[in-house]
């Protein structure tokens, strides 16, 4: 994939994680005080969306080598490369974990529900920041000025 696919893939998977992101913010933005196992099955349903947009987004960055255009021409970047390539790991981990905690959630567990909505809300930062430190390696590698090499 050269600079400008890479550059317009990731602002088009970007965009749809963003999308993703918002639904999923508004559901757990407030913990639910009726209705609980509406809000279960609604915040389960808008995670999983996210859950497997994620996992895909991810097998399809690291599918031909993660950021391999952007190695290419600044290989210096390859330690903050390896450091978004180990969090893709640890967000699919937290991702499960979550999964795992929503396969058990009832109703009437009103802590559970609550810590749910802030385990969600802190990956939903991880995820923010992640995306935001693709994007800033790929426009760094790609407009900055690298002493003449080419």
């Amino acid at each position: 994939m050269n600079a400008q696919e890479l550059a317009r893939w990731l602002r088009e998977e970007h965009a749809k994680v963003n999308e993703l992101i918002t639904v999923l913010r508004e559901k757990v933005a407030v913990a639910p005080q009726a209705n609980q196992q509406k809000w279960i099955e609604e915040a389960r349903r808008a995670f999983e969306h996210l859950r497997a947009h994620n996992i895909k987004h991810i097998a399809l960055e690291e599918q031909d080598g993660y950021m391999a255009a952007v190695v290419q021409r600044r290989p210096a970047f390859v330690r903050e490369i390896e450091r978004l390539a180990h969090e893709h790991r640890e967000m699919q981990t937290i991702m499960n974990r979550i999964h795992d905690e929503f396969e058990a959630l009832k109703p009437e567990d009103q802590l559970l529900i609550r810590d749910c909505c802030h385990r969600i809300q802190n990956l939903l930062a991880y995820i923010e920041h992640h995306e935001n430190a693709e994007n800033l390696l790929v426009f760094t590698a790609f407009t900055d000025d690298d002493g003449g090499q080419a």
